[in-house]
């Protein structure tokens, strides 16, 4: 049987080839070089947290949305039930974010 795809390579991920191959990956997509990679900074405050929170439900929705778009029958009910709970749990950090804010506003 002919196979279109090759076999994987078998390289060990620590030879100085594969090395030099993702540094070029990491060069072309203008990342920082494997040693220098840091972990984004956390939010500070409560609030901060709570937007932070929020904002990556938003992304979780809008991407829902869209697999929604594409898929029809059972698969799209599905997805479209994830939008539905990410919106639920977007309405919790509303509410959340609105207690926050009269809470900061009260004591200042």
């Amino acid at each position: 049987m002919f196979k279109i795809t090759p076999n994987p390579p078998t390289d060990d991920l620590a030879s100085p080839a594969f090395q030099l191959a993702a540094e070029r990956a990491f060069a072309h997509y203008e990342l920082p070089p494997a040693g220098n990679r840091s972990i984004p900074s956390l939010p500070r405050s409560v609030e901060e947290t709570l937007v932070h929170i929020y904002e990556i439900l938003q992304c979780a929705s809008a991407n829902a949305y869209e697999c929604a778009d594409n898929l029809q029958g059972s698969n799209r009910k599905l997805a479209l039930g994830a939008v539905h709970l990410i919106d639920l749990a977007q309405q919790h950090m509303d509410s959340l974010l609105d207690k926050e804010v009269a809470k900061t506003t009260v004591t200042d």
